[in-house]
């Protein structure tokens, strides 16, 4: 059984937690989270922020700032401290970059002791969406 758990905050610190278990479509995981991510100015959110996942944090530090060099998992966990000032185990950098090597996005140089990652092209809101998808079969 699959379980899933999506938590909103909005500007004022008001937290919203959606749970939800068994077989869940991906329809139905948009609507929830366009629910609370609408940019309608006339209906506002119940919350205006998504809480991001480690992934999310990663893949925007990627995208926003390492998207046309080379770079080992050390400076993106650098990068993660910096940005989001939490810390970040180094084994799961690795493995996230692992996985988004491995799923084609990531091209990699190097051996073992000193991976270097560079992005195999831009990556677009429907590559992100794809990264997710993928990741969540695993």
């Amino acid at each position: 059984m699959k379980k899933l758990k999506i938590e909103f905050c909005d500007g004022n610190g008001e937290q919203v937690t959606v749970a939800m278990s068994g077989s869940v479509s991906k329809e139905r995981l948009y609507q929830i989270i366009n629910l609370f991510n609408t940019n309608d100015d006339h209906n506002p959110p119940a919350a205006s922020h998504v809480t991001k996942t480690a992934m999310a944090k990663i893949l925007d530090l990627i995208k926003s700032q390492l998207s046309k060099s080379w770079f080992t998992s050390k400076d993106l966990s650098l990068m993660y401290m910096e940005q989001y000032h939490e810390s970040i185990k180094p084994s799961t950098v690795s493995t996230y970059l692992t996985r988004l090597y491995n799923n084609g996005y990531l091209e990699r140089n190097g051996n073992r002791s000193c991976w270097q990652y560079r992005v195999v092209t831009t990556i677009s809101a429907k590559n992100v969406e794809n990264i997710i998808k993928d990741l969540s079969k695993k």
